[in-house]
This record gives structure tokens, sequence and C-alpha cells, in this order.
């Protein structure tokens, strides 16, 4: 079995997964009375999502709840399976405080610029795929720098980019801007951590 997998139930991508998973469906429930529905912006907005009139009025705890909130449930199911794979395999070697913070804050970011180019009344920040996107960056780089075995790897980082990438095409016609800043900022965090400590022979063992 992968390393990445055998904390099970006390890893922190585990932890993410289940409440993500939680808390969409409860909005789902609350919102149409079914787990499985297409739940409004402005009911998204309402039960936590963000807009930037929201960050302008401080409201910074919307880009926390907005990564948990979902439109549609089966996007969030695959979302929440990006969630555990990509970010388990990622905490795995850098421990879950780190994978927590650093997901939480470029996660936060682009999810609180994802609105950036919509139009009202759909131009409100929401869901996880922010936050697998950031997971991707990571994992981008630390297969790069042969921390991650590249072949497992690049698979999974596949899993998550490619179907994310095909939906922004077919309903926006471009990368969506949160997506591609979770990712860089991911990249960039990454790369930061890394930089002082790639001296010697750490890395060169897994790759």
């Amino acid at each position: 079995m992968l390393r990445s997998f055998r904390s099970g139930w006390l890893s922190v991508s585990a932890a993410l997964t289940i409440l993500t998973i939680v808390v969409s469906f409860s909005v789902s429930y609350f919102a149409n009375h079914q787990l499985f529905s297409t739940v409004t912006m402005p009911v998204l907005r309402s039960c936590g999502g963000t807009a930037f009139d929201d960050i302008r009025n401080l409201e910074l705890w919307r880009v926390i709840t907005a990564q948990l909130i979902h439109a549609k449930q089966v996007h969030m199911l695959l979302n929440a399976l990006c969630l555990f794979l990509l970010g388990s395999l990622v905490e795995s070697r850098v421990g879950g405080l780190l994978t927590f913070s650093i997901g939480l804050i470029a996660g936060g970011i682009a999810t609180a610029i994802s609105p950036i180019l919509i139009e009202a009344p759909w131009n409100v920040g929401t869901g996880a795929s922010q936050a697998t996107f950031a997971f991707a960056g990571c994992a981008t780089v630390l297969a790069l720098s042969g921390t991650l075995k590249r072949k497992l790897t690049w698979t999974l980082i596949a899993f998550v980019v490619l179907p994310g990438v095909t939906l922004d095409l077919i309903y926006a016609g471009y990368p969506k801007p949160g997506h591609v800043v979770g990712f860089v900022l991911r990249m960039i965090f990454r790369g930061l951590y890394l930089k002082p400590r790639n001296t010697g022979c750490r890395f060169s063992q897994n790759s």
C-alpha cells in the first residue's frame, strides 16, 4: 500500500474530504431537500460562498466555508476524491500541518479571486476545486524535485487537472483564474519550502 494512505482516518486530507462531503450535502439538502441537487449561487452565497463585496466587508471566514460548498454534488464528489488522493500523497511527504496551512492559504486566495470575470449573480467563489489545483501545484514541485515518485504523481495530477481544465473550457471558454492561481501559488509556496532543504541527499533516494 502507498505510504500516503497509511494514516487513514487520522490524516488531514481524509478529514478535509469528509468535511467537504458533509457540508456540501448538508447545504444541498437545506436548499432543495435532496442530497444530490443543484444549488443556486444566491443560496451558496448565503451559506458561506464568497464574492468581492464580502471580502471588502472583511468577511474573511467565507474563504474557508466557500471551499466546502458546491453547486453540483456530483462535481463535489469528484473534488472530494481528488482532495483525498492527491492530498494524501502530498501529506505523506510534507506532513499534515503544512498541507493544511498552505492549502488553506492557496485555496483560500484562489477561491476569493475565482469570481473575477464572472457576471452577477454567478460571481460567487465556491468549491474545493481551487484547493485540488493547489495540491496539484504542490505535487508538481515535489515530483520535479524527486520527492515523490513521478509516475504515480503525474497520473494523479492529470486526474485532477485535466477534468477541471476541460470543464473550464466547455463552460467558460478559458481556464478559470481560481484554478490557475491555486496551482501557481501552491507551486511557489512549495518551491520556497523546498529550496533551503534541498541541499543533501534527502530527495534523491525517492526519485
